[in-house]
């Protein structure tokens, strides 16, 4: 299997970053594979360091007028506060890898992430 990780946001904003990850596994991998499919998406997490964002505790949906506080988490979108450019990227990255594919193809992986942040995604898709 192969996978491929473009170089714009291709994560549902209105799912956390726990959600995304996890649909991206139940679309992508055997139903035989629950447990599985549990274990690789807490190790996606772990590797991409987005343990601290996975099902943050609060966002906002933010207008022009008011911003509403909500308990749970969302990745975002251009209406929609929710975590930060790089942790959405790391999240793409972590869609793909949750399927362990034998060839991964990306487009500028590094894209948006500070320099210490790029050197440990780039060492761990060596891996």
């Amino acid at each position: 299997m192969s996978g491929y990780v473009v170089q714009d946001d291709v994560i549902m904003g209105t799912l956390s970053v726990h959600e995304n990850l996890y649909f991206s596994a139940a679309l992508r991998l055997p139903n035989s594979m629950k447990w599985a499919k549990k274990r690789r998406l807490e190790k996606v997490i772990g590797e991409l360091g987005l343990s601290g964002c996975a099902d943050t505790k609060k966002t906002c949906f933010s207008s022009k007028y008011s911003c509403i506080v909500y308990t749970r988490a969302m990745s975002g979108t251009e209406f929609i506060c929710g975590v930060s450019g790089g942790e959405r990227k790391r999240t793409n990255i972590g869609m793909e890898l949750i399927i362990e594919p034998q060839v991964l193809f990306l487009d500028e992986p590094t894209t948006g992430l500070d320099a210490f942040t790029a050197v440990a995604v780039v060492q761990l898709l060596r891996k």
